[in-house]
This record gives C-alpha cells, sequence and structure tokens, in this order.
C-alpha cells in the first residue's frame, strides 16, 4: 500500500463525495476486508456494500488484494491504495464541506479505535517533563488569525513528513492524530 493517492479527476472526488464510502474506505485503509466482513462491521446489507465497493474500485480508490475460495464462493478482499487519499490541487476548488467533515470523522473514529486497542502501559503517566510520557493527550480552543492557523498547519505538515520520510525499521509503532478547524463562520 502507498503512503498517499492523489486524486485527480472529478469521478474520483464524486466517489467519496458519499459518507457510506468513506465509511468503507476508512475500515479499508486498517487492513483487507470482504464484503461481507464489510457488512458485517458497519452493518449495512452485503449488496448495498458491494455496490460502493464497485464505486470506489472502478475509480482506482480501493483494489482486490486477495482471492479466496470458501465452501464455494469466491471472496475478494479489498483494501485501500493508500494510507491518504487526498484530492490533488486542481480538484481542490471542488472538494465539498460534509465529504470533509465526514472524513473528519471517520479518522477520529479510526484514531478512537487505535486508543481501545492499545495496551495500557501506553497510557502510563510518568511523573516529570513530557520527554517521560509515553502518550499525549491535547484539546483546547485558541483565537487566532487565519493566516495564523494556516503557518500553524504548514509547521504541523513539516513535522509529519519529517516523521514519516525515516526508515522507522526496528522501532515502536505510534498513533498520531491532529485535527484543527474553525469554530466560527467565515
Amino acid at each position: 500500500m502507498q503512503e498517499i493517492f492523489f486524486l485527480t479527476r472529478i469521478e474520483q472526488l464524486k466517489a467519496l463525495s458519499d459518507p457510506l464510502r468513506i465509511k468503507i474506505l476508512s475500515q479499508l485503509i486498517e487492513k483487507p476486508m470482504t464484503g461481507q466482513q464489510l457488512s458485517e462491521t458497519l452493518n449495512i446489507p452485503r449488496s448495498k456494500i458491494h455496490y460502493h465497493l464497485g464505486e470506489l474500485e472502478k475509480n482506482g480508490i480501493i483494489e482486490i488484494v486477495c482471492r479466496e475460495e470458501k465452501k464455494g464462493i469466491m471472496q475478494k478482499f479489498y483494501r485501500s491504495v493508500a494510507k491518504s487519499i487526498i484530492p490533488s490541487d486542481e480538484l481542490m476548488p471542488f472538494v465539498d464541506s460534509r465529504s470533509v467533515r465526514q472524513f473528519g470523522l471517520e479518522v477520529i473514529n479510526r484514531l478512537k479505535k487505535k486508543i481501545i486497542k492499545a495496551p495500557l502501559t501506553a497510557f502510563k503517566f510518568r511523573p516529570g517533563s513530557i520527554e517521560d510520557q509515553t502518550s499525549l493527550f491535547s484539546q483546547f480552543d485558541v483565537r487566532m488569525k487565519p493566516e495564523e492557523f494556516a503557518s500553524f498547519l504548514v509547521e504541523i505538515e513539516k513535522t509529519l513528513e519529517r516523521i514519516k520520510a525515516r526508515d522507522g525499521s526496528g522501532e515502536k509503532s505510534f498513533a498520531i492524530g491532529f485535527t484543527g478547524f474553525s469554530l466560527e463562520e467565515d
């Protein structure tokens, strides 16, 4: 699975405008699954799941990674083509705010699942400085100018890119999530 996949066609963007498809994609970023597994996980009829899988596959957003025969039925395991799906700069004017919000909620849900599955030792409080901690949770509302927020996002992106560019072999896995958005109308 590649790290980032850029949407380059308006049809791909439209394929992700459906909240259910974003939920399906979120599951398939985590691990390969069959239509039946997605149906059970999301509590949605299998026929509906298969329709949406077809749309995502047709647009190159997911792929079949494995086929297994089980009781005479061929099962297809689907997976996201990348860990991050991002519209290209040319498509940004067409991005729907509701889809972005839904995707943000799915990212938070994925992080929530990781928190639940993580060992309790990951959350052990250690008195002392931040360097001694094994986890960090913070949420606060701030007032700043839009250009300050944009600058903050650039710095966060640079930090994340530096972290992702590292080899990471032989090191521990960490979940890192960031959110940031305006609390007021433009």
